[in-house]
């Protein structure tokens, strides 16, 4: 009986590791992110082009309704969740918290998450 080997199946290996905001383990992408917070990041930036500028005298709350939409992934939110308020010219904007992580790096420039610390000794 004839044997076939498959071993070209399995040449190519996949480096999985954890996404600095979500927690995720998965082949992370730019900026040590998993696909969905690219994703989402990508959306921030389309949608809030002046994030910076936008909310630079907004305040961050804390929103206890659920069912509200996200304004980053148009997904429901289930919890409590960070929210600003609406006010001239501007409505209300709610987050997931991952949602949320993403929105402050785009308003900031600055990356959120933990930092890898590497030891060298």
């Amino acid at each position: 009986m004839p044997t076939v080997s498959l071993s070209f199946l399995n040449r190519r290996t996949i480096n999985k590791q954890v996404c600095r905001v979500c927690q995720e383990l998965a082949e992370l992408k730019t900026e040590r992110l998993c696909p969905g917070c690219t994703r989402i990041k990508a959306l921030l930036r389309q949608r809030f082009p002046d994030a910076g500028r936008m909310m630079a005298n907004v305040r961050e709350e804390q929103c206890k309704r659920s069912n509200c939409l996200c304004s980053a992934c148009d997904g429901r939110t289930l919890d409590p969740h960070p929210f600003y308020p609406s006010g001239p010219g501007r409505r209300e904007i709610h987050f997931h918290p991952r949602c949320h992580e993403l929105w402050l790096e785009t308003v900031t420039g600055r990356p959120s998450g933990p930092e890898q610390i590497i030891d060298i000794s």
